[in-house]
This record gives structure tokens, sequence and C-alpha cells, in this order.
């Protein structure tokens, strides 16, 4: 298992969406969140790959298409870090 720390532009993010009731694209990445702490390694996790050793989770609502962005924290090996919540500029 792994623990999930969100940057601060993610965290806020996140909290956005809370703020708008966003509920099905928060459920959305609870689930892509959940599937990090339990298994970084897995394809689900590993939908996209970026340079530097980032991945990303495309998350799609009826409404919009999201990105997570995430990589493991170079001084944890446990850690996985979300360094982006947001628009997907890929979709």
């Amino acid at each position: 298992m792994a623990e999930v720390k969100f940057s601060p532009a993610a965290f806020q993010a996140y909290e956005g969406l809370e703020k708008a009731g966003a509920e099905h694209m928060l459920d959305a990445i609870d689930d892509a969140v959940d599937g990090l702490e339990a298994d970084p390694s897995s394809a689900s996790c590993r939908r996209r790959a970026f340079r530097g050793g980032l991945w990303g989770i495309p998350i799609r609502d009826p409404h919009d298409d999201w990105l997570i962005v995430w990589e493991f924290d170079p001084e944890a090996a446990d850690v996985v870090r979300v360094r982006y919540i947001g628009a997907d500029p890929f979709a």
C-alpha cells in the first residue's frame, strides 16, 4: 500500500470540486486515489506516461474530462504524490 499526498494545487482543485458539489467527479477521483493507494504500479494507475516519471489517470465525466497526474516520491518508496487534478488538456 502507498500513502497518497496531494500538492497544494491538486488539493485546492479537489476542494473546489467539493465546494461546487461535483459529486460524480469527486467519486471518480476518490476511486482513482483508492487505486493509487492499493497499487500504484497497476495499469489502471498508469494509463498515461509523461517524462520525468509522471503518470496520468484520465477521469471521464458526462460533462468534463479530467486528469490526475502523479509520481512516486523519490525520497519515500511508499509515498505517491498527486501533482495535478484538473481539466485534461489531451482529451
